[in-house]
């Protein structure tokens, strides 16, 4: 254990810090450092105190939690081995296409905001320095140029392998699916013509004269979990969506569970149509009355109050 020695030299006290040991079963002294005179001490003491104290804080709880799934999980990894095939990983201001991919998804995660406002952001975090990167570099340009580099085909598999590791990791069990569609309207121009995706047509906020993209997302009925989503043209009905979506879902769920047996999925009216309802074995939907004047004749007569999780009570056969 260290401690504070005075000792003497020519007639002049110093002091320094010791520490005490043993040698060949014998106590003895080991100098660790000399700290000089009591006036050394003093001005020593006196320059220290005269030095400011800075003093930062930043967050860290909300984007360690994140990072350290990203780590658990290898996100970053998954990106980039899916890119190799393509040729060399692109690495910007230090950072590999698939770590600026994962600091875009800690800062959607903890704080959603444009790129642009990503760097101010980040500056009030650890991110930076838990990351390894200068926040001031990462701009907007930064995150497209990486987000250009990873081809559209392999988002599907990098997404699905993810998926596959979560719900075996999680031990999740599988029972139903959620299927759900929405638009979002953009603000890009009609004259650029180089996506095709955005495209004019009946939009939920009512913006029906700026270009719109379709989101469909499928998730875990029990956990909520997101298991897959896919962007479409913002011109194509619920219905046909749903169509053209069966196919590659049900693949998928092949993959999540193991089985061959179809999951059962809740959609809604918007994409129930008789050749729809025809292509799945085991469905929750809601049915258009036209449709099914006879089933309704017979249900009028059978419905019974059910009661909710909520409290409430609707009719139901």
């Amino acid at each position: 254990m260290a401690s504070l020695q005075p000792c003497q030299s020519h007639g002049i006290q110093y002091y320094r810090i010791v520490e005490s040991f043993r040698r060949n079963g014998k106590p003895s002294l080991r100098v660790l450092a000399h700290l000089g005179r009591v006036g050394d001490l003093l001005k020593l003491h006196q320059q220290q105190k005269e030095v400011p104290v800075k003093i930062s804080s930043v967050s860290a709880g909300a984007v360690t939690a994140p990072h350290r799934l990203a780590q658990e999980f290898d996100l970053a990894g998954r990106i980039n081995r899916a890119m190799v095939l393509h040729g060399e990983v692109q690495v910007r201001d230090e950072l590999t296409v698939g770590e600026s991919l994962v600091t875009a998804v800690i800062a959607r995660a903890c704080a959603p905001r444009s790129k642009r406002a990503f760097a101010a952001w980040a500056k009030t975090t650890y991110l930076p320095e838990l990351m390894k990167f200068a926040a001031a570099d990462l701009t907007s340009q930064h995150f497209w140029d990486q987000m250009n580099a990873v081809p559209v085909d392999k988002l599907a598999v990098i997404e699905q392998e993810l998926v596959r590791e979560v719900v075996r990791i999680e031990h999740l069990q599988l029972k139903a699916l959620a299927y759900d569609t929405t638009d979002f309207y953009t603000r890009i121009a009609s004259t650029n013509l180089r996506p095709e995706l955005p495209q004019r047509g009946h939009n939920k906020q009512g913006r029906h004269d700026l270009r719109q993209m379709g989101l469909v997302l499928v998730a875990d009925q029990d956990t909520q979990l997101p298991l897959t989503q896919v962007l479409h043209e913002g011109a194509r009905s619920d219905r046909k969506t749903f169509a053209e979506f069966l196919k590659p879902v049900r693949q998928r769920r092949r993959e999540w569970t193991g089985q061959p047996e179809q999951l059962p999925i809740v959609f809604d009216a918007g994409a129930s149509s008789r050749q729809n309802l025809e292509s799945v074995e085991h469905y929750v939907t809601a049915v258009r009355p036209s449709n099914h004047r006879a089933l309704l004749a017979e249900a009028a007569a059978e419905l019974a109050p059910v009661p909710l999780s909520n409290g409430t009570e609707v009719r139901a056969w």
